[in-house]
């Protein structure tokens, strides 16, 4: 799978301080490369006007200040930045990942996902149904529950409970149901009860599949079918939203 990257995050310094002027074998670099290396050298003490050349290094032509092992990434990139100060040349190096290879393969993009987990459980004994508590030890209901701050998804739950009566033969099932604004969502996870024991489902889903919006409710609540009983119920509902 592909790394999602964000340009204004690429944040890997390696300062050296070289106070002989040299020339080492690389290309020059683009208006996007040459602004973020002024903007990041400037964060740690280099203005910007005494920056004489930002040039990508070859790393067949390593220079010999530079000892990177193991490199295996085919998007990084050195450049080395070379600047003036008081009155002596010196030169710096900043590995990051290369704008232009990522921009090449398309995998440049000004936002990235983020991904946030919503702890449910109960530690009691349930039977027929029930609401989930939140993490914080609250019970939810149709209209208590996690507040969305974002909009975004839903993209993945998991369940790991344990059933403490069945009766072998029969068939009995646990639902963790996902409410949005008290409504049940056709999404969540189902676990067999058929025997006693501890059970665990997990399911995950396209990010678009069930959207919110800021200000919707999350809340989540089991149902059982059959003569069953469980207890100790752990529940993580992922979201998914773009900022």
């Amino acid at each position: 799978m592909k790394k999602i990257l964000v340009f204004s995050v690429l944040v890997i310094l390696l300062i050296v301080g070289v106070f002989a002027a040299s020339s080492a074998a690389g290309v020059g670099v683009g208006k996007d490369v040459s602004g973020f290396v002024d903007n990041f050298v400037s964060k740690r003490g280099i203005q910007p006007e005494s920056i004489k050349n930002i040039r990508q290094v070859d790393f067949n032509a390593l220079p010999k200040e530079v000892n990177i092992e193991n490199i295996q990434d085919s998007n990084l990139a050195i450049y080395q930045v070379d600047y003036a100060e008081n009155n002596q040349d010196k030169k710096v190096f900043v590995v990051a990942y290369s704008v232009e290879q990522l921009r090449t393969q398309g995998d440049l993009i000004v936002a990235s996902d983020r991904r946030n987990f919503l702890d449910f459980g109960f530690s009691g004994v349930m039977r027929d149904s029930g609401f989930l508590e939140t993490g914080a030890g609250v019970e939810t209901s149709a209209a208590k529950g996690y507040v969305m701050p974002r909009d975004g998804s839903i993209t993945a739950i998991s369940t790991n409970l344990d059933v403490i009566q069945a009766i072998p033969g029969q068939a009995g099932q646990i639902e963790i149901i996902i409410l949005k604004n008290g409504q049940p969502i056709s999404f969540g996870n189902t676990l067999s009860a058929e025997t006693i024991g501890v059970k665990k489902d997990y399911d995950v889903q396209a990010k678009g599949t069930v959207n919110f919006i800021a200000g919707d409710i999350i809340s989540a609540v089991a149902q059982g079918t059959g003569s069953i009983s469980w207890q100790d119920v752990i529940t993580i509902i992922e979201i998914t939203t773009v900022d």
